[in-house]
């Protein structure tokens, strides 16, 4: 098992290498480079705790690819990575990124498998011993219907664990907004709120229409009424603040938070947000346990 900090370091040296080309071939694509990459480094250590459980060579299933740095770095650790990328509206600005990462895969003889098509068009042959997603399944046409595709393909024991925004709680991430408005059972955005000068070459339009507006409380309903067996960790807002202290993308993304998270920090309280309830709380951090 490859430890996480030299996982860290692995991803840190491909990302230098990946950032050096962007520069020359599309700078303007430097600054949403960065974003991801820092979302990919995140992510690495968030599933730590689940890639030690697994057996080497275990086939693990990401959904939402993004740039594919995770997917690379899990294939370098000796996982049989499939990863679904579709490129969906609003995220096309990556497509460069993407291909600069699979030469470096190819350079370094890393071996995964790229499905271009959303997961809801997907079928797949085989079962997975994990499956991920971060930040996906608020994008999602169909989450529902997802959900119960995911758990025809894990394997017996297996585990999907996904990480996204809870809109029960009234703030946008993606756009950084304040929300007051409630539609259909979650605090929602409006059209004309969704103006913003902080998303570089993401399609304001296309983000905001690929935008479900998922919450605990309606995960939480779907897990009844189909028997599936879903547990919520209540530690995701407190470890999300905790990073939000001392990781400087996530507080550019989330400036006007900043002094919030740093005055709760200062007084000690951070730590009061684990004792809410998780429908109460900004993110959720979810698993379905086959």
């Amino acid at each position: 098992m490859v430890s996480l900090e030299t996982a860290k370091a692995n991803m840190a040296r491909r990302g230098k290498i990946a950032e050096g080309l962007i520069s020359m071939k599309r700078p303007e694509l430097v600054d949403l480079f960065l974003t991801y990459q820092n979302e990919a480094l995140a992510a690495r250590k968030f599933l730590e705790s689940n890639l030690t459980e697994l057996d080497p060579g275990a086939e693990i299933l990401e959904v939402g690819g993004g740039i594919l740095a995770l997917a690379i770095q899990l294939a370098s650790e000796g996982f049989k990575v499939t990863t679904v990328e579709p490129i969906g509206e609003g995220f096309t600005g990556i497509s460069l990124i993407m291909e600069i990462f699979s030469e470096i895969a190819r350079i370094e003889d890393l071996h995964f498998t790229l499905i271009e098509s959303p997961i809801e068009n997907c079928t797949f042959e085989n079962e997975f011993d994990f499956i991920f997603s971060i930040n996906v399944m608020e994008h999602l046409e169909k989450p529902y219907l997802v959900l119960n595709q995911i758990q025809r393909i894990l394997k017996p024991g297996g585990k999907y664990r996904f990480f996204c925004p809870n809109y029960d709680f009234p703030y946008e991430p993606h756009f950084g907004k304040i929300l007051w408005i409630r539609k259909k059972g979650s605090f929602y955005l409006e059209f004309n709120k969704i103006r913003t000068l902080e998303l570089g070459n993401i399609d304001s339009i296309g983000l905001y229409n690929s935008l479900n507006f998922l919450t605990v409380a309606k995960l939480q309903d779907f897990a009844r009424e189909s028997n599936l067996l879903l547990t919520f960790n209540r530690d995701a807002s407190y470890l999300l603040l905790q990073r939000s202290v001392s990781d400087p993308g996530l507080r550019t993304r989330h400036r006007r938070f900043v002094p919030i998270v740093d005055f709760l920090d200062k007084i000690n309280f951070i730590g009061f947000i684990k004792h809410l309830p998780t429908r109460f709380q900004p993110v959720m951090d979810v698993t379905l346990n086959n």
